[in-house]
């Protein structure tokens, strides 16, 4: 494929991202819940309306908070049975994580990593949470959004992901049909949207969650210059140790 080169500078979003950790244990559940509050930094070049960084955050903590307090009803109804059938409890427990994936220009990609698991099995629930927002209005983005006016994005990411797909064929289902809605899955990185799709979706669910990275170096043209472009701010030093900081 032909390199693309951005040509536009970042503005980098000024935000404070406070680390939260809640966790504890029962006999027969436990958990360890990871999430981000979203601030904003006074005096800096950033300012996102209060309202906008607030839904943000209750979003984040209503997701984690449900997904933690349905694990741990199932995990009472199933031992609850269990007594009544003399059978064997199992525990439950829940881990979550997070990661701010992009956040320049007034856009802010976000992932949370919700997993549950019981007995000592592999992850019985894995779900990947995307928070795509625009921080001028607060609205969600949509992968159309990503790419230029006109640009036929759905058949260029199908495509893509077909040939990805052909490239590894036993690793996914034989009878993939793949549709990318307008409301497809995704989060944006510094160099790229990354697809991605359900557990069981596409592939066994031993494979996990099947990701594609459509490149801004392969795709520049067709990309909106919002989201694709240079940070004249970042310093990285190629050979020995690495060096990575904002003036």
């Amino acid at each position: 494929m032909e390199n693309y080169q951005a040509t536009n500078t970042c503005t980098y979003n000024i935000l404070y991202v406070q680390f939260n950790e809640d966790f504890g244990r029962s006999k027969y559940f436990s958990y360890d819940v990871k999430y981000p509050i979203l601030y904003n930094i006074r005096n800096q070049s950033t300012y996102v309306n209060p309202p906008i960084l607030n839904n943000i955050n209750s979003a984040v903590n209503m997701t984690v908070n449900n997904f933690k307090l349905g694990l741990q009803e199932e995990e009472q109804e199933y031992n609850n049975a269990a007594s009544q059938n003399s059978l064997p409890k199992q525990s439950y427990w829940v881990s979550t994580n997070y990661a701010v994936t992009f956040s320049k220009n007034y856009v802010l990609s976000m992932i949370l990593n919700l997993m549950g698991f019981a007995s000592s099995s592999g992850p019985k629930y894995n779900t990947l949470n995307n928070y795509n927002i625009d921080l001028t209005n607060g609205k969600e983005l949509l992968l159309g959004d990503i790419f230029r006016d006109g640009v036929d994005y759905i058949n260029i990411i199908t495509d893509y992901i077909k040939a990805e797909i052909n490239e590894n064929r036993e690793m996914y289902y034989s009878n993939v049909e793949l549709v990318i809605p307008e409301d497809q899955a995704f989060y944006i990185t510094d160099d790229g949207i990354v697809i991605y799709f359900g557990v069981d979706e596409i592939a066994p669910e031993s494979f996990g969650i099947p990701k594609f990275k459509i490149r801004f170096s392969d795709f520049g043209n067709f990309i909106n210059q919002r989201f694709y472009c240079i940070s004249p701010d970042i310093y990285v030093q190629s050979r020995g140790r690495t060096k990575h900081f904002m003036v």
